[in-house]
């Protein structure tokens, strides 16, 4: 058996794994223009791609245009690169009888809006999924009234917006602070990338949407949730220095060693660009948490006098958000094992370097938006499955034998659902979580 494991590239299909809920609510909320963020080996790509997988079948109301926007450099270079990524699927297109040669030499903003016009007359919609969209914070600074009107296009109600990037672009708001009309992220639904759930995390870990089943003791899949968070791209970074084949070919987990637990200069360098996208505020959290392996919130809130309650409060939640932090029995931990050594290998180092650029002022609007679209997801989401359980319920109360097995394993499923969804909210909203 090969390596199953995809490491340093995007995946989709069988082997893009969770994201189920997401993927729900990124198609059919309500909102016409996200901003999916996440750090950098989150999942950001495979996301959209996987996003451009499920909308591609005939009889799906989207008609999918994947934009990586990575390069660019100049409002030219992008409407060439949509250009491009029109010709990779003209014949997506031509099934809805338009003719992507006819859009050669024209500007992005053009290009959208007749495809938009177009493919209404279809009874079809836009998803326009960009990528790498910090590129549009230089181009902002060359040309900003194109990145306006851009803006308006991307927010246009016949076109559904996917953007993802890191938390940098946020200094886009800044640039674009002086607009006549309000900033450019202004009128985006911020939605946070976050590490997989429990179960599709193991499932990864053993590859159970693979050709065959990688085996592994329950205690090593355990570590290795413990040491990665549940972070796909670490899942499959630590896997894949723990896989081994036996005798018969079969592919297999060992247990996790100290070693395997080291950084490389690939994983070294992401964990450095990630701390350079800090806010001060968001760099003193996380060396202070490093400091106390493990952190009560009052221990943090003594540590940081000189901060509001609420506002440590709000970073906490954007930085577990982002798997800069995790919170373990109600306590503060750095989010994964591989960054905790990092930063502490560096403590010294990085305290020299708590000055940032990154505007904390822009980070506590876009965190305060992001808190309020997830708690409100969150209770529709609850709503929902409550709904679902109750109807299971009504349903066991009339069944026997395997239908009965059946049923009650989906209540107990739907209930272990519920209570982390309701743990998830109480951990956001303020008034569910109030300090001492």
């Amino acid at each position: 058996m090969r390596i199953p494991y995809v490491v340093g590239r995007w995946v989709r299909g069988r082997n893009h794994y969770g994201r189920e809920r997401l993927t729900e609510h990124l198609l059919h909320a309500p909102d016409s223009a996200i901003w999916l963020l996440g750090t950098r080996r989150m999942g950001k790509t495979s996301m959209l791609k996987q996003l451009e997988l499920v909308t591609s079948a005939p009889d799906s109301r989207y008609v999918p245009l994947f934009w990586d926007m990575q390069g660019c450099e100049s409002a030219r270079e992008l409407s060439d690169e949509l250009f491009y990524a029109l010709m990779d699927v003209a014949d997506r297109f031509a099934a809805v009888g338009v003719d992507v040669n006819s859009f050669s030499g024209q500007d992005a903003l053009l290009i959208l809006r007749s495809l938009a016009r177009a493919l209404m007359e279809q009874e079809k919609r836009l998803l326009l999924l960009v990528d790498e969209a910090e590129v549009l914070i230089n181009i902002a600074r060359q040309d900003p009234a194109w990145v306006g009107r851009l803006r308006r296009m991307m927010q246009d109600h016949r076109v559904r917006t996917i953007m993802t990037s890191t938390k940098l672009l946020a200094e886009l708001n800044k640039l674009t602070s002086e607009w006549t009309t309000s900033p450019f992220l202004f009128g985006f639904n911020l939605v946070s990338l976050t590490r997989l759930d429990e179960d599709s995390a193991r499932a990864l870990v053993r590859q159970l949407q693979g050709d065959q089943e990688v085996l592994a003791p329950d205690g090593v899949v355990d570590d290795v949730l413990i040491h990665t968070n549940g972070q796909p791209y670490l899942i499959q970074y630590l896997c894949q220095r723990l896989f081994e084949t036996d005798e018969q070919g079969n592919g297999r987990l060992r247990a996790v060693r100290e070693e395997d637990l080291t950084t490389d200069h690939i994983l070294t360098g992401f964990f450095q660009n990630d701390f350079q996208h800090l806010t001060k505020t968001e760099r003193r959290l996380l060396l202070a948490v490093a400091e106390l392996t493990i952190a009560k919130e009052k221990e943090l809130l003594v540590v940081l006098n000189d901060l509001p309650p609420r506002k440590i409060q709000m970073y906490l939640y954007g930085m577990e958000r982002l798997g800069y932090l995790r919170q373990i029995f109600g306590q503060w931990a750095v989010g994964n094992e591989f960054l905790r050594r990092w930063v502490m290998d560096n403590l010294e180092e990085l305290a020299q370097q708590l000055n940032s650029a990154a505007d904390d002022t822009i980070h506590e609007t876009m965190l305060e938006m992001g808190r309020e679209h997830e708690a409100q997801y969150l209770l529709e989401e609850i709503a929902r499955l409550e709904s679902e359980l109750a109807q299971v319920d009504a349903a066991a109360a009339n069944a026997t034998g395997d239908e009965l097995v059946s049923l009650l394993d989906e209540a107990a499923r739907l209930r272990r659902e519920l209570a982390r969804l309701r743990t998830e909210l109480a951990s956001i909203e303020p008034e569910s979580n109030p300090l001492p």
